[in-house]
């Protein structure tokens, strides 16, 4: 997808699901929260407390646009998630796919609808790594042939209730596996970009791009699930090969190791109650 397209995308989903949440929000009698705040536009959360996952770099985009922000750190995502459902935060900070997803599968959450940051993700692999360069002409073909507009069609796709299952990889008849095994760490609570089946096998759209790039260069992949905060440590210790998951590219990052991609244009996006949003 093209860096216009994937930001027209994210706009226009974001403004359905702000409009969306603002329509239940005003056709309520009644509101049975304790959080009384309201959040008209990003300059309201001056002052508030914002959650993000340990080791994410959301603080670094939000005091960007939004000055003395009370910053509240979390372990693991679900922590986020208990964090604003329990009103101990105003709103968290999340990347734009995870942050639609979860306002879609939780009808007391919305996405506001103002975007503070467009960015873009990759795969961290080590400093000089080959792996790097092949990895990166496989995505090119990728992108000029269609096949990320497919995986983000597919992945990204209007939830029917059922549970998205790997595309099978068997155009290559020669595939055996010979060039080696790609150790990919990641988060796996990430929906839809990174997480785990109900069985605990690895899904999501950047999996996805994984498992087709190692398939290019006739490689396996052995996916190891770890707290967002640990994977560029297990990374540059040696323990993996490459790590993603939503993982985004900045320069600070980029002076400790390279990235294949961006493969995906996002950006950073804030989760707040529905009681937070405007009410007429």
């Amino acid at each position: 997808m093209s860096k216009s397209r994937s930001l027209t995308t994210i706009t226009t989903a974001i403004t359905l699901a702000a409009l969306t949440a603002l329509s239940v929000s005003c056709s309520r009698k009644g509101n049975d929260s304790t959080n009384t705040r309201v959040f008209t536009s990003l300059a309201d959360f001056s002052g508030g407390k914002i959650g993000s996952e340990s080791g994410s770099v959301f603080t670094q985009f939000v005091d960007r646009v939004i000055p003395n922000v009370e910053h509240r750190y979390y372990l693991t995502f679900d922590g986020i998630v208990d964090a604003l459902r329990a009103d101990a935060v105003d709103a968290v900070a999340l990347d734009v796919p995870v942050a639609l997803f979860l306002a879609a599968h939780n009808k007391e959450f919305a996405v506001f609808p103002y975007v503070v940051s467009v960015d873009s993700y990759g795969f961290a692999v080590p400093k000089g790594s080959q792996l790097c360069v092949d990895a990166n002409e496989v995505l090119q073909k990728f992108r000029e042939t269609g096949v990320i507009d497919d995986a983000e069609m597919y992945w990204f796709a209007a939830d029917d209730g059922k549970e998205r299952e790997m595309p099978r990889l068997d155009h290559r008849p020669e595939f055996d596996g010979s060039a080696g095994t790609i150790r990919f760490g990641c988060e796996n609570t990430l929906f839809p970009m990174s997480y785990a089946s109900s069985e605990g096998n690895p899904l999501g759209f950047d999996i996805d791009i994984i498992y087709r790039i190692a398939y290019e260069l006739n490689m396996r992949v052995e996916v190891t699930a770890m707290p967002f905060r640990e994977l560029l440590p297990a990374l540059l210790s040696g323990r993996l090969d490459m790590v993603g998951g939503s993982l985004t590219i900045t320069d600070e990052r980029k002076e400790h190791v390279d990235f294949i991609g961006p493969y995906f244009e996002g950006g950073t996006a804030l989760v707040v109650k529905k009681s937070s949003l405007p009410q007429n």
